[in-house]
């Protein structure tokens, strides 16, 4: 099984490279943001998508599964902020931007409401039934 362990590896320096690379992203943002002394609506987007970004990065190390939901808002979030900078689009543009949104919206919130798994263990809590979490991708 040394290919498995190898591959783990790689996966591992690829998770520290994205979370490295996220981090100067972001103070990049902050140094562009000095420069211009103006903080717009866009440059909040960005740096939401790094923060979660980073936290998409943190909860696959620390528990090798990534919330459902984090994808899905990193998505949305993306595509707000693209709304956001084109200043002169089609108006059926926009319609398809906020279809896309409320597509995912849905899909976020079905993934929250769904009925929580039956415990593994008889009378043992299953991993789906803390509250306020979504469901999550397998590992990779």
């Amino acid at each position: 099984m040394k290919i498995g362990k190898l591959i783990q590896q790689v996966e591992s320096f690829f998770l520290v490279v994205i979370a490295i690379l996220t981090v100067i992203g972001a103070i990049k943002e902050i140094y562009l943001i000095g420069m211009k002394r103006d903080v717009g609506l866009q440059d909040l987007l960005l740096m939401f998508l790094y923060v979660e970004v980073l936290g998409m990065v943190a909860a696959y190390i620390t528990s090798k599964q990534i919330p459902i939901t984090l994808p899905i808002f990193i998505a949305i979030t993306a595509i707000a902020r693209v709304a956001i900078l084109q200043k002169e689009q089609d108006p059926i543009a926009i319609i398809y931007e906020s279809g896309a949104i409320l597509m995912l919206a849905i899909a976020a919130a079905v993934v929250n409401f769904r009925p929580a798994k039956k415990p593994a263990v008889p009378g043992g809590p299953s991993s789906s039934d803390r509250a306020g979490e979504g469901g999550t991708m397998p590992p990779a």
